[in-house]
């Protein structure tokens, strides 16, 4: 078969659901992450209220397309499934749903629970809202470049604001008015600073993995030009979410990468690109006098201190290295090799910081250890009271009947369940009330129960899982996987939101997309 042949064939199998597909995620990855109607007072629901619109409209169009599809199957006598078959990742997206549903059956606040209006509209409203566009995207995804090119150039604009905000420069007017602790706190289209560290923690690792992974030219040029964006931003973001994530994916990064010559080497560069940036970052404060919010010390460090200097010569002489010596070296390519070896120095580094993290918060709690204790040494005031948030919730979860235990309070009703810890809350840390456990495990623990956290963490590492072994024959899956992989070492400390998590669960579902088939890339 000639080529011209087979792009005849591709074109004849993009069909009206699959552009109806594409133009929703060009939608959800342009419009979605810059729209307010009022500053930021309203910034969560106006997401909310945005993504509910535009998932409906997908799923309602979409829908109908695949039932026409499937009636003329039928009708010529060809098989005909709608969803099916179903995968191990689709078994546990629909335990996940099926067992919101129970949480909320069984909840004292099954209004709060169905609207998600107790905590972060987290309730099962949108958990169907994930399911039915997960089942959507995952039957209908063909890749297409302008998709892309969209996703990276909105977030570059997100990206900007947030560094611009940063330093109090405040182009389109969204600080005005705002109240000094208020302003500190907030920026970009997005909100708080915890909401835009999540929403870098899924742009940088995609603006990384297309410079590596992606074929197009300009797709990658967009994605070199990304990164510089998108570290700014996440150092910009100033939440020690962002370094957490940053910490896990940038090795996860290189281990993928180091699968072939081509892409290690390139992979090199986009880390030059990378760290260049926060040196970029410091010369732009310098010139405009560095007014900013004030940085936290490890994104200080990043930025100002001349020790990063040195990974910039160090990833820039490894990228020549390799570019010089491509045609000696690139056939006889050790790759699995290299793997085990970054795998083992990866995890030598998680067991000596788990190490560290342990001997000082319950061993040594006396020596002083400056800046990092904020990090190092736990206590009820670890991760702005984060400590205190995690303590309570599981003091709580440990009074749970066995009902509760295993079905929760009721999806994003964590508000009712930590409630008895408020006044504390205040006394101690001026906080009125809180709703959520500022971790997204526990919280779908406290809400959802065992069977639900475990329903999740078997969704999220079903699809991881299929999309190592969908990488022998499709590598440009770890697009998708590594914003995922990202979202969830930050949400450790994070909580899900409608602001960004339907942008994480539309990236799993791209992954299952692949994970199911070949999906090839159409120009």
């Amino acid at each position: 078969m000639n080529q011209t042949q087979t792009s005849n064939e591709q074109k004849s199998k993009y069909t009206v659901a699959n552009s109806l597909v594409n133009y929703y995620l060009a939608i959800m990855f342009s419009f979605f992450p810059l729209f307010l109607s009022d500053q930021y007072a309203h910034a969560r629901v106006d997401k909310y209220w945005f993504y509910l619109i535009a998932t409906t409209v997908l799923i309602v169009s979409v829908g109908l397309c695949m039932l026409i599809s499937r009636n003329e199957a039928k009708r010529l006598g060809q098989p005909a499934p709608l969803f099916l078959p179903l995968s191990a990742s689709d078994i546990f997206m629909l335990c996940f749903v099926g067992l919101a549903a129970l949480s909320t059956l069984l909840s004292d606040h099954r209004e709060e629970a169905f609207l998600g209006t107790g905590g972060r509209n987290n309730g099962l409203l949108l958990l169907m809202l994930y399911t039915l566009m997960y089942f959507i995207l995952t039957r209908n995804y063909v890749r297409k470049s302008y998709v892309f090119i969209i996703y990276l150039a909105t977030s570059s604009v997100v990206a900007l604001l947030t560094v611009l905000n940063f330093f109090y420069i405040d182009p389109v007017e969204l600080l005005k008015g705002l109240d000094e602790a208020t302003a500190a706190d907030f920026g970009s289209t997005l909100g708080n600073k915890n909401i835009i560290a999540t929403f870098m923690c899924i742009f940088l690792p995609i603006a990384v993995m297309l410079f590596v992974a992606a074929e197009e030219k300009l797709v990658r040029i967009a994605a070199g030009v990304s990164i510089v964006f998108a570290y700014s931003g996440l150092l910009c973001a100033d939440s020690t979410s962002d370094i957490l994530g940053l910490m896990v994916i940038l090795p996860v990064m290189a281990i993928i990468s180091a699968r072939s010559f081509l892409y290690l080497r390139r992979y090199l560069l986009a880390l030059t690109i990378l760290f260049a940036s926060g040196k970029l970052l410091w010369a732009f404060a310098l010139l405009i006098g560095d007014h900013n919010k004030g940085f936290e010390f490890m994104q200080a460090f990043l930025i100002y201190h001349p020790a990063m200097f040195v990974p910039i010569l160090l990833c820039a002489a490894g990228y020549m290295l390799m570019t010089a010596s491509s045609s000696k070296y690139e056939s006889g390519y050790p790759a699995k090799k290299i793997q085990i070896t970054l795998i083992s120095l990866f995890s030598l580094g998680i067991i000596l910081l788990l190490g560290a993290f342990i001997y000082l918060s319950f061993i040594d709690l006396e020596t002083d250890i400056g800046d990092f204790e904020k990090l190092l040494r736990f206590d009820d005031y670890w991760g702005t009271h984060r400590g205190f948030m995690w303590r309570v919730s599981f003091e709580e979860f440990a009074k749970f009947n066995p009902l509760r235990i295993l079905f929760g309070s009721g999806p994003d009703t964590a508000y009712y369940v930590l409630e008895p810890h408020f006044a504390e809350l205040s006394e101690r840390f001026g906080d009125g009330s809180t709703d959520c456990a500022h971790n997204e495990f526990i919280n779908y623990l406290l809400t959802q129960g065992v069977l639900g956290l475990a329903a999740y963490l078997g969704l999220m590492g079903s699809v991881i899982v299929r999309g190592f072994k969908t990488a022998r024959r499709e590598p440009f899956v770890f697009v998708f996987l590594c914003p995922v992989i990202c979202y969830l070492a930050q949400s450790t400390v994070n909580l899900y939101n409608p602001i960004v998590t339907p942008t994480m669960f539309i990236f799993l579902s791209l992954a299952e997309a692949l994970n199911r088939t070949d999906n090839p890339a159409e120009s």
